[in-house]
């Protein structure tokens, strides 16, 4: 790998490497790669359920997509790329990718419920979590599961006690 590729700047983040599309190019350090038999129905199901965009697609033999890089903020990015239905029985793991919900999680959840579903697609939520987040638990076509959670608007200060006692012992015992 060159070096420049490590390069990070003064806040410690990668390097950007300028723009495309209107997103920032940087190295990725994280990604999920999900394989599918549509990968534009996928594709179009995550940009209309999650607020995902498509950063940029390459086109397959006969001109459908063969990858579409999906983007919904910084860190936040889905690859959507061609898989048999061997491949899409299996998928449906216990993985779960979480995100930072970067607005309501309501709103989130009520713009993915709002889509038609497609395949296993679902949404539960938004929830309250015993350490004081919100997640809105959405289930992709294909049965990955996926999580955007935010901090809570009106923690739990019970709750919030709890764990930072939790944090605290851990901390003292390492």
């Amino acid at each position: 790998m060159s070096s420049h590729l490590r390069a990070t700047d003064a806040s410690g983040e990668p390097v950007s490497f300028g723009t495309f599309n209107g997103f920032e190019v940087y190295p990725m350090p994280m990604f999920a790669t999900i394989g599918v038999a549509d990968v534009a129905g996928v594709a179009a199901w995550y940009e209309a359920a999650l607020g995902f965009r498509t950063m940029f697609s390459t086109p397959g033999p006969g001109g459908a997509p063969a990858l579409v890089h999906l983007r919904r903020s910084k860190y936040q990015d889905v690859l959507i790329t061609p898989g048999g239905a061997s491949e899409a029985a299996a998928a449906s793991s216990h993985l779960t990718i979480t995100f930072r919900a970067d607005e309501d999680p309501e709103a989130l959840a009520s713009r993915a419920r709002a889509v038609a579903p497609l395949g296993a697609s679902a949404v539960v939520g938004p929830i309250d979590t015993p350490w004081n987040t919100t997640d809105v638990r959405v289930t992709d076509p294909l049965g990955h599961r996926l999580v955007f959670t935010a901090a809570r608007a009106n923690p739990d200060p019970e709750q919030q006690a709890k764990w930072s006692a939790l944090m605290e012992q851990a901390r003292r015992t390492s």
